[in-house]
């Protein structure tokens, strides 16, 4: 038989179990799932130049073969022309794309030699490389990359506004690479602890694609990537941002 009380203690745990699965529900951070990494993700790939980057040169004792000047604030350097080449007193017109920065280092070491008594030492840095952000994120497009800041995935998407209300949490892919070579991350950004084992630091050109909440999860083996994944795919031919974002 129902008392006053029983009714009173049945109510309780009504509104607390209710509370309890909703917290759930919109808790940010929940054990999800392991974080799927291919094998050759975290390989440390040198960059390499490419059209319409802009790249610094600083010729040791000559400074003036350089792309800095007196009285310039900063060095702003030198942009590569879209058929991959630049102008450079001296030595003239050379091509640099598909070069990484060692490789234009020895290079132009090579050519100063030809035309200076002392080969003079060079230091080359590009200064435009990216990181980009795309899918689900408030503000999608690029960010300035610098290795000294350490990008995280996470820091990548907060610098691009955080994520919309209609992302997959559960879904972070990170792609590393080109079309014909490249290597895959899906994070769960729900579990925080995957996250901090993970610990993944981006790369010049590092994509970041949030997925929308409707999509189909994304099983990745460890030894390979499934080529069949359609979304890499749409990923990949949505490159055309580097154009739209430079």
């Amino acid at each position: 038989m129902f008392t006053i009380r029983t009714l009173f203690l049945l109510l309780l745990v009504l509104i607390f179990g209710i509370g309890g699965c909703s917290s759930k529900k919109h808790q940010l951070f929940s054990k999800h799932r392991t974080p799927v990494v291919t094998k050759g993700f975290y390989q440390q790939r040198d960059y390499v130049i490419k059209p319409h980057d802009r790249i610094s040169i600083l010729v040791y004792q000559y400074p003036e073969l350089g792309t800095y000047r007196d009285g310039m604030q900063r060095d702003n350097g030198i942009e590569v022309t879209s058929r991959g080449t630049i102008l450079l007193p001296l030595v003239g017109r050379i091509k640099v794309a598909g070069m990484t920065k060692e490789m234009l280092e020895d290079k132009l070491y090579r050519l100063y030699g030809e035309y200076l008594e002392n080969s003079p030492a060079v230091k080359v840095e590009v200064l435009n490389k990216k990181v980009y952000v795309i899918g689900e994120v408030k503000n999608p497009g690029a960010l300035e990359y610098d290795r000294q800041s350490f990008l995280t995935p996470l820091k990548a998407i907060a610098q691009r506004g955080g994520l919309t209300d209609t992302a997959k949490r559960s879904q972070v892919l990170i792609v590393r690479g080109n079309r014909k070579k490249y290597d895959v991350a899906v994070l769960d950004l729900t579990d925080m602890q995957s996250l901090s084992r993970y610990n993944i630091v981006l790369q010049p050109e590092d994509i970041v694609y949030v997925a929308h909440n409707s999509a189909k999860d994304i099983s990745l083996p460890l030894n390979g990537m499934d080529p069949s994944l359609s979304l890499i795919n749409t990923i990949f031919n949505s490159v055309a941002i580097y154009s739209v974002f430079k």
